[in-house]
């Protein structure tokens, strides 16, 4: 039984796997088995998983039906064996120490939970992103004197006080299993969100590395291309009912998780008209009114902006909501066109 199971969701990723297994199968770390989930990729990743199959005897493989990041993360989880349980996305990689500072971390404190800090890697540049809670060891009390107030919402806009990304952390196999088994499959926005937070409610304990830059998160240009998601609001309202359920759990241990949640819903609520006005989209004016006017009239996309304080808010999305909670449709599709003018841009800055 080894201590470590990592696992990898492929999709149709062919030209960054390589570098993503090899930094893996290359890790100062060795007591551990890689779980490689082909989601039905359609390229060449299900040959390239067999191959590394042949070579490593610590790579298991599965085939499965395409059915998203979360069926695919639970198909893994179901056969690993290791007593900590790691994730890392098909086209990110992962610095060569990376797991042996996480598995020395857990087997040091004997905590839930480790986690480490990123790397966002653009193609020209990288930055490192560092949390705002502070490093170090967290019982349960400090948990909720340090952490849960902050965890979701910082007090800076979008600002969460941990990154909801399962792939930077280590957690307990038993942890993860009763958090990610209980996410729904169909949840394809947010999935990071609907487990990690759970797992940190549920967690007696966790620790944070110092200054450890271990995973890199992969920023291709094709995937920040706005584009129009005609399912973008279905996917957030089945997102919000998964934080919405959490909502009970939480507040004997998180008296502000109700407030956090409306501020990660408001910017939910904004990236959703973002997506209605996108380019892409074929509708004609009036259409795209019609539908963010019915996104509006929802119950819980209406409390969340009005419940946000607007001096916590950036002065563009402070703009965005306040159009909003006036429902000036027209104005605010304006402005996000013009937003989006090279020459206002270079104006504004």
């Amino acid at each position: 039984m080894p201590f470590l199971s990592v696992v990898v969701p492929i999709y149709n990723v062919e030209p960054y796997l390589r570098e993503c297994i090899e930094s893996i199968l290359n890790q100062e770390f060795v007591d551990f088995e890689l779980i490689l989930v082909n989601d039905g990729s359609t390229d060449n990743c299900s040959v390239m998983c067999e191959e590394y199959a042949e070579l490593d005897a610590r790579v298991i493989v599965i085939h499965k039906n395409n059915g998203g990041l979360v069926s695919a993360r639970k198909a893994g989880l179901s056969v690993a064996s290791g007593q900590y349980i790691g994730f890392v996305d098909s086209d990110d990689w992962i610095e060569v120490d990376m797991y042996k500072s996480l598995c020395d971390a857990a087997r040091k404190f004997d905590v839930d939970i480790v986690i480490c800090d990123i790397v966002e890697n653009y193609p020209e540049q990288e930055v490192k992103r560092t949390q705002i809670v502070a490093p170090g060891l967290y019982g349960k009390d400090r948990m909720k004197q340090e952490v849960y107030p902050i965890m979701l919402f910082s007090g800076e806009y979008y600002q969460f006080g941990l990154f909801p990304s399962v792939s930077n952390k280590l957690f307990k196999r038993v942890l993860i299993e009763k958090c990610q088994f209980d996410v729904d499959d169909r949840i394809c926005l947010g999935e990071d969100v609907a487990c990690t937070y759970p797992c940190l409610l549920e967690a007696n304990n966790l620790f944070i590395l110092e200054n450890k830059y271990l995973y890199h998160y992969r920023q291709i240009p094709s995937s920040m291309t706005a584009s129009y998601d005609e399912k973008f609001f279905e996917k957030i309202m089945i997102l919000w009912k998964r934080l919405n359920d959490l909502k009970r759990d939480a507040e004997h241990l998180v008296p502000n998780f109700a407030e956090q949640l409306q501020y990660y819903f408001t910017y939910l609520v904004i990236a959703a008209v973002n997506n209605e006005c996108s380019r892409h989209n074929q509708k004609s004016l009036r259409e795209k009114k019609i539908f963010i006017d019915k996104m509006l009239a929802h119950a819980e996309m209406k409390k969340a902006l009005q419940a946000v304080h607007m001096n916590k808010i950036p002065f563009k999305s402070k703009v965005y909501i306040w159009l909003l909670r006036k429902q000036q449709i027209l104005l605010l599709y304006g402005l996000i066109w013009l937003s989006r003018s090279r020459k206002f841009r270079s104006y504004c800055s």
